[in-house]
């Protein structure tokens, strides 16, 4: 059986192309790894907002401080204690909007309030000292958010420096302190 035919060459025979792009295989394991990635990524979403919207608010705390401060510093000594009966609203930015006694009738100002604002007015001790220092006093701001009817009812309510201890660690009204020394020459 043999034939007049030359034996087969392997060689030329046609050659089978590699196939373009991915199997199904391949793109699923893909898919499943760029879905696992956003998962994570978005489980992270609101832990990233929360600490960037804390971070907001300290800056502003820090921004409303200083005008606190520079209030308090041009407010005549024996009047200092007339601020406690206040409340100051602040803004997004930080800036003073309108306050308890003065009420803006813009509404476009009574809704830029973010943060509702009262000082309260505690005498300066030194630590491990019964005896008040003459001519200074500790201000402790209360924050407040607006938005939050549970934190402004909270805000209300605290109205005393050791009211500012009771409050729960989860609460969302925040207190910070300075000092202030009287400048005058005058004695009291």
């Amino acid at each position: 059986m043999h034939s007049d035919l030359p034996p087969m060459n392997h060689s030329l025979a046609p050659k089978r192309q590699p196939a373009h792009g991915f199997s199904l295989v391949e793109v699923a394991l893909a898919l499943g790894i760029v879905a696992f990635a956003f998962v994570s990524l978005f489980g992270l979403l609101p832990a990233g907002l929360g600490v960037f919207r804390t971070s907001i608010d300290v800056g502003n705390e820090t921004w409303i401080m200083q005008g606190l401060n520079s209030m308090i510093q041009v407010t005549e000594w024996s009047k200092i204690n007339d601020l406690t009966q206040e409340i100051f609203y602040y803004n997004e930015e930080g800036r003073l909007t309108d306050t308890k006694s003065n009420p803006s009738s813009d509404p476009k100002i009574v809704e830029s309030r973010l943060y509702a604002v009262k000082v309260l007015i505690d005498d300066f001790k030194r630590p491990n000292d019964s005896d008040t220092l003459p001519n200074s006093i500790r201000v402790i701001a209360l924050f407040a958010p607006v938005a939050s009817p549970t934190a402004m009812t909270e805000f209300k309510n605290t109205t005393t420096v050791t009211a500012v201890g009771n409050l729960s660690k989860s609460s969302q009204v925040r207190s910070r302190a300075f000092l202030v020394a009287r400048m005058d020459s005058l004695n009291p």
